[in-house]
């Protein structure tokens, strides 16, 4: 393949042009500006090449508020933690060959099939009449379909042969066998027994072979005539059938386990479909071993032996575990406990893998992959696994280096993007310090109050960021979370008693909801300008009126998943404002969740609201849906019956009165009424 040879000589074949673009590059159009940092159309054609939620079309104005978004929390951190922080700085050098993995695996390799994108942009600007049936004015509209055709075009011969080989399978057929053969008579009429009666393993059949035979083979058993007609011809044996050839010099009993059908090509489309399957096998094995054995070969890679100092070492240290073996004796049992040890010491400068005969990764290297390692996983990375991971990783950029992808805008924007995650990590752990911008009184307030109650023995400065939610968190948030759980609760209506009952329980919820806020105010911070009109109307992230259309809107697509984060979103933003609101957001979480089969979830939620708004025009229906929940999808009947008890005494003129009597009725019969209405309907049907 031409492709393969591309690879096999990067850095070589490929001319400047190729790797850096000598054709002029389409001009980068300011889309949106946050503050007086810039955002260029490029940004969001790559946060859709990068994130498959923004890559369908349509989803261009969702990745620009994603990026104004990010930029936004990326400014606030570095006011948090440093315009140029040390760690981050550092991290970043730290983790290149990882960036540059990501960019040869994920954009070189499997969106642009081993070409640069100056070589994409080229062809495209050659070819645009090509794809303009599928609507696309620029490479980013359709750059993967752009790289397909030329990788077609450069490896036009070898598509041939692929053809031909798929066209010729279409006519060989696959048998799955069970057979014996043997010129011993009587241990074939043995075989042919066993496998007829259907009782005896497959495994415990003396001299039984498994095989996965072809029509078109003539091979092994396949090439006596009476099993290939037996197996391929007019009057083929079906699947569990058994047969007994006997020949002039040897027998054979066989039994048909399975069959395959050839692989029929369909006429219409067939030539796009032989495309996408040799472009689809060109992905798996680049992505696979086979990719990683190419760039082996390509840079004479070598996995180097632990030498003979380091076997004596550990001879000399363990003695006692050989009981007196030699040293020759052990040498390779020794060779693998050191290649496989996790803690075993080597000099940090020993040589643990080479290419071209210089050293490429280090026993420094693999130390400080495992201290990056979270310690629970540690046992599960001995050395020599470390040593796989970290080449994979070196090579993979050492060819994007050949092929000049970290002289790109891609990779720029690659790692602009892994540093603000950095950056939004270091923002977190900073805020938790901090207090999450609780004034330093109000910590200490807070803490002296509650603090030896949730956190036993712990100083402010351990907690400082739990104590700045809990301080920023509404009242009505802890009630919530105390009513939801108030089945396993403490019966209390002291807050105070409320809010050291639930906050360790409801921390994280609260945590999000205060960086929600936080985000909202952010928005209200940073200027934002639209310069591009293709971007306009912008939608207000956080105009909670606006989320509750499209939540509605959501609920009539039934995406209902969607419409429960949405009014999630809401009940966080409404929490510090009007009391309807945040009512509303937790009853239409308690319907979704009942409509997701999520039942125990929407008891509690349908609970909570009783017990805070037990006078709202919402409560009568809110109150038979917890009832008739607790009694159809729970059936906790004492638990039911209470509920509508209650409902019978409360609204004893609703329109619902007849259907919770009837419910009363059953759960006191034990049942019996559904039943009998269950019998009747089925005889009705």
């Amino acid at each position: 393949m031409k492709t393969f040879r591309i690879l096999a000589s990067v850095g070589s074949a490929l001319s400047l042009c190729a790797l850096f673009g000598c054709q002029s590059k389409p001009a980068d159009k300011i889309v949106a500006q946050v503050g007086a940092e810039k955002i260029y159309q490029s940004d969001v054609d790559f946060l859709k090449r990068a994130s498959r939620s923004f890559a369908e079309p349509g989803q261009e104005k969702a990745a620009l508020e994603n990026i104004i978004e990010a930029r936004m929390i990326y400014q606030e951190a570095k006011k948090l933690v440093g315009e140029e922080n040390p760690n981050i700085q550092q991290t970043m050098v730290n983790l290149q060959d990882r960036f540059l993995m990501r960019a040869f695996d994920e954009f070189y390799v499997s969106q642009n099939l081993c070409h640069t994108d100056a070589a994409l942009q080229e062809y495209f600007d050659k070819n645009k009449a090509l794809f303009a049936k599928d609507s696309c004015n620029r490479l980013s509209d359709c750059r993967e379909n752009v790289a397909m055709q030329l990788y077609l075009k450069e490896n036009s011969g070898t598509l041939q042969g692929y053809t031909k080989r798929l066209l010729d399978a279409q006519t060989i057929s696959k048998v799955e066998l069970a057979y014996v053969v043997s010129a011993d008579t009587a241990l074939v009429n043995k075989a042919f027994a066993d496998l007829d009666s259907r009782k005896v393993p497959l495994a415990d059949i003396q001299g039984l072979k498994r095989e996965t035979l072809l029509s078109n083979s003539r091979e092994g058993v396949m090439a006596v005539d009476s099993v290939r007609e037996i197996l391929f011809g007019k009057d083929s044996l079906a699947v569990g059938e058994v047969r007994l050839i006997q020949g002039p010099s040897t027998s054979v009993a066989l039994k048909v386990l399975l069959r395959r059908a050839p692989d029929v090509l369909p006429e219409e489309g067939r030539d796009s479909v032989i495309a996408e399957r040799f472009v689809m096998e060109f992905k798996n094995l680049m992505a696979g071993h086979s990719g990683d054995s190419l760039l082996q070969a390509r840079y004479k890679y070598r996995l180097e032996p632990i030498r003979y100092p380091e076997v004596q070492k550990y001879y000399d240290a363990h003695a006692a575990e050989f009981n007196g073996a030699p040293l020759d004796s052990v040498t390779l049992e020794i060779e693998s406990k050191i290649s496989g040890g996790k803690d075993l010491p080597l000099d940090s400068n020993y040589v643990l893998a080479t290419i071209d005969g210089k050293p490429f990764v280090t026993e420094k290297d693999v130390r400080g992959l495992y201290l990056e390692l979270p310690e629970r996983l540690r046992p599960q990375y001995p050395r020599r696994r470390r040593v796989q991971m970290i080449s994979t990783w070196k090579l993979k950029a050492l060819a994007a280096r050949d092929a000049g992808l970290d002289k790109t805008d891609l990779f720029n924007k690659l790692q602009l993007m892994a540093k603000m995650s950095f950056y939004r990590k270091a923002f977190s752990d900073s805020l938790a310090k901090n207090g999450f911008f609780t004034p330093e009184d109000s910590l200490k307030t807070v803490f002296a109050k509650y603090g030896a109650a949730i956190f036993p023995n712990a100083t402010l400065e351990q907690v400082s960021g739990d104590m700045g939610v809990f301080a920023q968190t509404p009242d009505k948030a802890f009630l919530y979370e105390y009513y939801r759980e108030q089945d396993k609760l403490p019966k209390t209506e002291n807050l105070d008693s409320i809010k050291v009952l639930v906050y360790k329980g409801a921390a994280a919820g609260f945590a999000r909801s205060w960086f929600e806020r936080f985000r909202r105010e952010a928005f209200k911070k940073h200027p934002v300008s639209v310069i591009d009109k293709f971007y306009l109307p912008r939608e207000d992230l956080f105009s909670t009126e606006d989320l509750q259309a499209r939540a509605d809107s959501m609920y009539a697509n039934r995406n209902l998943s969607g419409a429960w984060l949405t009014w999630e979103r809401i009940k966080d933003l409404s929490v510090d404002e009007e009391d309807s609101l945040y009512a509303r957001s937790i009853l239409e979480l308690a319907k979704l969740d009942a409509e997701r089969g999520k039942f125990v979830e929407s008891e509690k939620e349908y609970a909570a609201f009783l017990a805070m708004w037990p006078e709202s025009p919402f409560a009568e229906k809110a109150m038979f849906a917890r009832g008739f929940q607790l009694r159809e999808n729970l059936k906790k009947d004492t638990a039911a019956l209470a509920v509508l008890t209650q409902f019978m005494e409360k609204y004893p003129k609703s329109d619902l009165r007849e259907s919770v009597e009837w419910l009363i009725k059953d759960i006191q019969s034990g049942g019996k009424l559904s039943e009998e209405l269950n019998r009747k309907i089925s005889e009705q049907e």
